[in-house]
């Protein structure tokens, strides 16, 4: 088997084309942190839409975002090459962001339908680009280049939160995209810088001949167009979408349910394995997605957010978030590399999990107990919604790049395509929950008065805390036996 090249000397010692995916991954996710911090403000104080309306589309675009990554699973490495993939999305989010700075509503589908073709494509195809560095066996150093890449994704998410919040505060929705797009050209050219080194890696596309590669780049681009009006549709039929975002997920667990079943020994303890962490992290992915729902209206009008005189844009407490994972990062990487030569175990996704399940259960339940001791006006402290965001941007850290990693260890290389795109499609069924929790924690939509909704805020969010601690505890239980299907010795 071929091994890693040497890293000695190339970019945080990883593999060469590491350093390009790196800052692509940088700037293209701007785009992806001014709509996840901006949405539903944009469309109420820009377009005009009610609190309701921005909810619902927002869950529903958030839906349809990470259930594209599943399809972009499926059409990288297939119909379109990785890297071909990554510059169509880059393009698209360019066009959406010149859509989106028009302002109106006619405009606003269509610049959605080309931002989700952008965010939709990318995430997948950039991480199979970055897992296609590693060997297999690799899980060590593996884990350090998606921990990496994620601390360095999430310096692009600082650089738009920062951006999305100063242009909030002067209502300016018009400059932020204009100056959104500018970042999709930069990370056009780093990619372009490094195109021969993004080739794919033993794919269907590649194994192909010119001529049927011509073909599936046809067929592929088509079905990208044809993305287009069909997602400017489905945007304005929200329930609708919810239900199809919800039966596709059940499908594909369906689906790995019976690709488990088709193989044996090892791998089909492999697979179960995977499906019973990627079920557990759910519970996760919904508390997370209540960031540009729920938790961004409950900031702006249930929370004090004037700091030493200086006043705090809803923008800017996703940077919280951010630095956590930028600092956080590295550190874990190097903590999980210790905790390994000292165990000589590499089956620490349990623990990882069921440990970053109960930190992200604890960020909802102290909420709470901060309203409860907010002023006479009903203004929670800042304080309490910065720990949150502290304890959610660990939770992601031990849950999201893991979660990526454990598809080249757990999953046989034909599928791990369609797992990279099944992990993230698990956001998009997290969304469409996570927005009809978001109505129900917001109650009476006839005032914006703490006083009044507080306490609906507070019944949710404890509601939901007490159901992600459930589940931590029931994986901690469960944790020999997970081990034991990772390293393949449980009897099935």
């Amino acid at each position: 088997m071929m091994r890693s090249s040497p890293t000695k000397g190339r970019f945080l010692g990883m593999p060469q084309g590491f350093g390009a995916i790196y800052f692509t991954q940088l700037f293209s996710t701007i785009s992806f942190a001014v709509i996840f911090s901006s949405l539903v403000l944009y469309m109420q104080e820009q377009v005009r839409l009610s609190a309701t309306q921005a909810d619902l589309i927002t869950g529903v675009y958030f839906a349809y975002n990470f259930a594209l990554h599943m399809l972009a699973g499926y059409l990288g490495g297939r119909f379109l090459s990785y890297r071909g993939l990554v510059v169509i999305g880059l393009v698209f989010q360019l066009i959406a962001c010149l859509l989106l700075a028009h302002g109106a509503l006619a405009s606003l589908y269509w610049g959605l339908a080309c931002m989700l073709i952008g965010t939709g494509t990318m995430v997948t195809c950039l991480n199979m680009l970055l897992s296609q560095l590693f060997q297999a066996d690799e899980v060590g150093k593996r884990q350090s280049g998606f921990l990496w890449n994620y601390s360095g994704m999430n310096i692009g998410f600082i650089l738009g939160f920062t951006l999305a919040g100063y242009f909030q505060l002067k209502t300016n929705y018009t400059m932020l995209f204009l100056l959104t797009a500018v970042n999709n050209i930069i990370a056009m050219v780093i990619l372009f810088s490094q195109w021969k080194r993004m080739r794919d890696k033993d794919t269907i596309f590649s194994r192909a001949t010119a001529k049927a590669r011509l073909k599936r780049i046809g067929i592929g681009t088509l079905i990208i167009l044809a993305l287009v009006p069909l997602l400017q549709v489905l945007l304005h039929h929200t329930q609708f979408s919810d239900d199809l975002v919800l039966s596709v997920g059940f499908l594909m667990l369906v689906v790995l349910f019976l690709i488990a079943f088709k193989h044996h020994d090892a791998a089909r303890k492999k697979l179960f394995a995977f499906i019973i962490l990627i079920v557990s992290a759910q519970f996760f992915w919904i508390i997370y997605q209540l960031a540009p729902m729920s938790l961004t209206i409950f900031a702006k009008n249930n929370v004090n957010l004037h700091l030493f005189g200086f006043r705090i844009a809803p923008g800017w407490i996703q940077n919280v978030n951010s630095i956590t994972i930028v600092i956080g990062g590295p550190l874990l990487a190097l903590f999980f590399t210790w905790i390994r030569r000292k165990t000589k175990t590499t089956a620490l996704l349990p623990l990882q999990y069921s440990t970053g399940l109960f930190l992200s259960s604890l960020s909802l339940l102290i909420l709470p107990l901060g309203i409860a001791l907010g002023d006479p006006r009903g203004f929670m402290a800042f304080g309490w919604l910065f720990v949150t965001y502290v304890l959610q941007g660990t939770t992601e850290l031990l849950i999201s790049p893991i979660g990526y990693s454990m598809v080249g260890q757990l999953i046989p290389t034909r599928w791990q395509g369609l797992g990279m795109g099944t992990t993230l499609l698990n956001l998009g069924v997290a969304a469409v929950f996570a927005s009809f929790f978001s109505v129900y924690a917001m109650g009476p939509r006839e005032t914006l008065d703490p006083l009044i909704t507080n306490p609906f805020y507070s019944r949710a969010f404890m509601q939901l805390g007490f159901l992600a601690l459930a589940v931590a505890v029931i994986l901690v239980i469960a944790t020999p036996f997970i081990k034991r299907l990772i390293s393949g010795n449980e009897t099935l």
